[in-house]
Order: structure tokens, then C-alpha cells, then sequence
């Protein structure tokens, strides 16, 4: 029942002060929006975390140190909502879905409505088991006021306040005036003539003030069972780390058949990298043995032969009766939700969103929010279900020790730190929470 304006808010701490005050009730202030606000979102993610498992949830006194506890709980409460949603069939039921089509196929796509404001410093590593080289994430964290920049990177700033030159647009002359139009060669099957590529420039990516988003895996029968926000653009390393996250997290219980609307690029990346740059594990092999299709709704798009021959989702008999759009169809829904998400700080915007795809997936499953789901015990361990808390995390323990063997994330290990930071509150938390 969370309301999708600003407005009905504010009409519905009026309606209770006005109530107090028709009725002669005391009041030591009048009702107000944003406090209402925070009591329905603190009751919602108590009684989410109920419903995934936990027998007694444990929140601080104080509401304003609730975004901080919030903030610290999440990838526990995440890596639940993947498993329970990911075996939603066994845990709940199969869905209502003609032809015993529940959980047949998932579709992943990326989402560009939902726009917050982050830090503009875009360089930000961390480097994960799933790939041996670092993966750069961009920060996460809101600006300070008055700046482009948060509190970690101010340092950034002054550095970009240096004056320009006319360098860069001497060199795009020079690489448009000496391009040479000739047909490409086929590489890997000829995937590459399908332009359909997601990563943008890096010159518009450091520019950027915005988040890009997120990706979302939602499934043939319309349940959200993964999702990640994007902090520089929709590259398909994020999206291999999302996929190999959520295998690893559901217990080998996702579909065998997916669908990308750049599945083509996708798996001649995964054909060429498991082993190499993608570490060989469990979870990179079975995505490695996914088959991937391309959307109905983006098909027409690709015009590389290969792709024709193999990718088409009207040329085998997977995908009949699959729904290949619902994570379109969860997006234009989403999209009501835009401008409160674009106004969230970075504490609480992903607990938000974890909120409100639960309670879209329990009005799916028509399953009411009170259920208890005793699941505490079976979810999988996953260090990087979160890369902003995992980089989070090692950001604090390269700043707290003096050296940095691998040397990534050296600028936060320079960083100086207040000791009353959110970076101390937020182990207390974790420390609490274990």
C-alpha cells in the first residue's frame, strides 16, 4: 500500500493532525510528513524481515539513526529476498501461469527512470573473487551540500576545477578525419555487428552527476528475484557480477533459459572470459550453461548472422507461452516510484527498493505480508551480494591499516576519517546485527 506522490503523504498527516484536533486530543507537535514517513518505512522493513525469516528483529531507539542501521542490514536482508524469490515455485507455489510455465525463463534489463543524485567521483574499485581484475563501481554515496562530490572525494573536486583546454576537441577531429569506413571483420561469431551495446562514453560517465538506474531479473511469471543499482553505466561486468551473485545466493535454482535485450555481446563476453578474466567457479559455469535469447520486444534491433541463426526468441520452441517482457512490464510500473527514488540518499534508496519489489512480489504471488518464511538457515553466504557494501567494507579497512598490498582503493585508503563518521556507525551496526 505504499502511496507513489509526495502529496498523499502530506494530505494524510494533515487528515491525522486535523483528527487530533476535531477530537480535543493533545498533541506535543503537529504530525509531520516526514516523521510519518519514516514510522510506515521503519514498520514495512520490520515486517519484511519477519516474513524473510527472522524471529525478532532488533532496531535502534533513536529514528535518526535508523538510516544507518538500515543501511547496514541490507545485504543480509537482500541475499534472503534472493532466495526466497528465486525459489518462490518450491518455498510458495507455482504461479498461475498457463502450460506450468512458473519460473521457466528470466529476463534482465536495465532501468534509467529512477535517478538519484551520486557522487561525481567515478573511479572507485573494488576488486572482487568473481573476476581478476578490479571492477569499477563509481560511488555510491549522495553529494554534500553545494558540491558535486561527497564527503570522501572532495579532493576530486579541486582537481577538476583546473582550467581546460582544446586538447580533446583537436583529438576527436583528428580520429573523425582519419576514420576509415571499411566492413569489419567477424569476430567470435560475428556478434559485434549488433550496435546494441549499453556502456556509454567515458567522457559523459565523469560528467555525470545521476545514478544510471538499476538492472532487474525479473521472471517470465513477473517476480523480481534479483536487482543492483548503477552507479556508471550498464556494463556487462556488472551485469555478469549481478548474475553470478544471484546463482550463487538462489542454490542453483535459477531458469537455464534468459533473456537480454544485448544477449548477443553477453555471451561472446562469458564464451571468451570464464577462465580467464571471469574466475572459473560453480556459479561462472552454470551461467556460462545458460542459454540466452533475445527479447521479443528488442529483436528487431540485432543484424548480426549469428545472432540471427541462434539468438532468435521466434526460432525456438523455449520461449512458447514465455512471457520475454515482464521486466518491461515491472519497469513501467516502477517508474510511478521515480520521483521518490530520485530523492533518496544513499542510506536509504537501496532498502527502499529492496521494500518495494518484496511487497510487489507478495501481491504477485497473492501471499500476505505476515507469512513467515523460516529461511534464516538456508541462504547462502555471499561476501559481494552488495558491491557498495563490499567496497564500503574494504574502503574501512584499508583506511584503519597502514598498508594497501594490492594497491586498489588507494584514494580512500588516504582518506581522513572522523571518528564520528558513517563509516564508524556503520560497524557498530554490523557488529550488532552479527
Amino acid at each position: 500500500d505504499l502511496v507513489s506522490t509526495p502529496h498523499s503523504w502530506q494530505k494524510q498527516a494533515d487528515s491525522l493532525n486535523n483528527l487530533a484536533f476535531s477530537t480535543a486530543r493533545s498533541q506535543a507537535t503537529p504530525f509531520n510528513m516526514r516523521r510519518f514517513s519514516q514510522l510506515v518505512f521503519t514498520y514495512k522493513i520490520i515486517e519484511m524481515d519477519l516474513c524473510l525469516g527472522s524471529t525478532n528483529v532488533a532496531t535502534p531507539k533513536d529514528i535518526d539513526e535508523f538510516d544507518l542501521w538500515a543501511w547496514s542490514e541490507y545485504p543480509r536482508l537482500l541475499s534472503r529476498f534472493i532466495y526466497l524469490w528465486s525459489n518462490h515455485r518450491t518455498l510458495i507455489g507455482a504461479c498461475n501461469i498457463p502450460g506450468d510455465k512458473c519460473s521457466a525463463c528470466f529476463t534482465i534489463d536495465g532501468h534509467q527512470k529512477a535517478r538519484r543524485r551520486v557522487c561525481r567521483s567515478k573511479q572507485v574499485n573494488f576488486k572482487s573473487s568473481d573476476f581478476s581484475e578490479p571492477l569499477v563501481i563509481g560511488c555510491w554515496r549522495t553529494p554534500i551540500r553545494n558540491s558535486l562530490y561527497c564527503e570522501l572525494h572532495q579532493n576530486d573536486e579541486k582537481l577538476t576545477k583546473a582550467p581546460r583546454t582544446n586538447q580533446k576537441h583537436t583529438h576527436a577531429m583528428k580520429l573523425r578525419n582519419s576514420r576509415q569506413w571499411q566492413q569489419q571483420k567477424n569476430i567470435f561469431f560475428g556478434a559485434t555487428n549488433c550496435s546494441t551495446t549499453k556502456a556509454r562514453s567515458e567522457s559523459y560517465i565523469n560528467k555525470c552527476s545521476r545514478s544510471f538506474g538499476l538492472l532487474a531479473m525479473v521472471t517470465n511469471c513477473r517476480v523480481i528475484i534479483s536487482f543492483s543499482e548503477i552507479f556508471r553505466s550498464e556494463t556487462l561486468r556488472e551485469i555478469i557480477q549481478l548474475l553470478i551473485n544471484t546463482i550463487r545466493i538462489s542454490d542453483n535454482a535459477l531458469p537455464k533459459i534468459a533473456c537480454y535485450d544485448d544477449g548477443c555481446h553477453l555471451v561472446r563476453f562469458v564464451q571468451r572470459h570464464v577462465g580467464k578474466l571471469i574466475t572459473d567457479t560453480p556459479a561462472s559455469n552454470t551461467l556460462k550453461n545458460t542459454k540466452f535469447y533475445i527479447d521479443k520486444a528488442h529483436w528487431k534491433n540485432h543484424v548480426g548472422t549469428w545472432c540471427k541463426e541462434n539468438m532468435s526468441p521466434y526460432a525456438t520452441s523455449d520461449l512458447n507461452m514465455i512471457n520475454t517482457q515482464s521486466a518491461e512490464q515491472l519497469f513501467s510500473w516502477l517508474k510511478r516510484y521515480a520521483p521518490i527514488i530520485s530523492s533518496l540518499g544513499w542510506l536509504k534508496a537501496p532498502l527502499y527498493l529492496l521494500v518495494l519489489f518484496h511487497y510487489k512480489n507478495l501481491w504477485t504471488c497473492k501471499v500476505r505480508p505476515t507469512r513467515h518464511f523460516d529461511i534464516a538457515n538456508m541462504v547462502p553466504d555471499s561476501a559481494t551480494i552488495s558491491l557498495p557494501h563490499a567496497a564500503n567494507t574494504l574502503r574501512t579497512t584499508s583506511a584503519v591499516s597502514s598498508s594497501n598490498s594490492d594497491g586498489y582503493l588507494s584514494q580512500a585508503a588516504t582518506t581522513k576519517h572522523d571518528p564520528s563518521s558513517h563509516t564508524v556507525n556503520e560497524n557498530k551496526w554490523a557488529q550488532m546485527s552479527k
